[in-house]
Parts: structure tokens; sequence; C-alpha cells
């Protein structure tokens, strides 16, 4: 990644995927719903036995999720060379894994619940940018952290 510009735009996702995911959690704690603009479906969502796990709502995972990504985005920007490869490998890994939950959430609402929550489908969206903006960044910097390692004991 020598001389590639990493820009706002993972960090700026990532917090804007950590403000709804918390607006989320917060609602859920609340026991209220979020607004959908008339249309029903948020409120089964995430009044739904899938809104949680373990007494959790999946919105405060979601939060913790985007915090770690918000964080090793912002910090990737004073790292360079294996440690750089590293820290966005473990980017690439947390924002995969999240875009396969989410996937599966999203197949909870089409599938199971016939429903779906506005709120959810943007940190969907979010999610698969972010999938694909990073997965451009591991492409560009080839095949780490194996590269550094050739050729090493």
């Amino acid at each position: 990644m020598n001389g590639m510009k990493r820009g706002w735009i993972v960090p700026a996702l990532a917090l804007l995927g950590l403000a709804d995911a918390l607006y989320l959690s917060v609602l859920h704690w609340q026991g209220e719903v979020p607004p959908c603009g008339g249309y029903g479906g948020c409120a089964q969502v995430n009044t739904s036995p899938f809104a949680e796990t373990f007494g959790v709502p999946i919105a405060a995972l979601g939060a913790l999720l985007y915090a770690a990504l918000l964080a090793i985005a912002l910090g990737r920007r004073q790292l360079k060379g294996v440690v750089l490869a590293h820290a966005t490998l473990l980017l690439y890994s947390l924002t995969l894994a999240g875009a396969l939950f989410v996937a599966y959430l999203t197949g909870v609402e089409a599938l199971v619940l016939h429903a779906y929550c506005y709120w959810c489908l943007l940190l969907a969206a979010i999610t698969f940018l972010l999938l694909g903006l990073v997965t451009r960044e591991v492409w560009l910097i080839g095949s780490p952290p194996a590269q550094y390692y050739v050729g090493r004991t």
C-alpha cells in the first residue's frame, strides 16, 4: 500500500454505522421502536426474537463491531509496512464477518419475518460498502502478510 492514501471514507462509514447501531441499541433498551415513516416493518423486526441474543440487542453487537472498525481505520492512518498490512487484514476480516452476519439478518427479515427495518438495511448497505472498500485495499497491497514472510524464519 506504499503511497496509497488511506482517506476518510472508511472511517466516516464506520462512524455512520456506529451512530445507527447505537441509535437502534438505545431504542431497544428503552423499549421503543425506530420510526419507519408509517411502515410497520421496523417495529416487527426490532421486537422479534431475532433482535437480541442472550438478552443483548443485536444492534449493540453491531455498535461494538463499528467501534472496532472505526478504531482500526483511524489507527491505520499512522501505520506503515507489515503493521499496516496486518491492520488492513484485521479490518477486512472484521468487515467480512460483519457482512456475513448482516446478510444472515437481512435474509431473516426477508424470508422469516417478511418485514424490513430501514435502519437495519442502512447498516447492511454501510457494511457492504465497507467490505468493498476494504477488499479493494487488500487487493492493492497484494497478499499480506505472507509477502513479508517469504524467505524469513
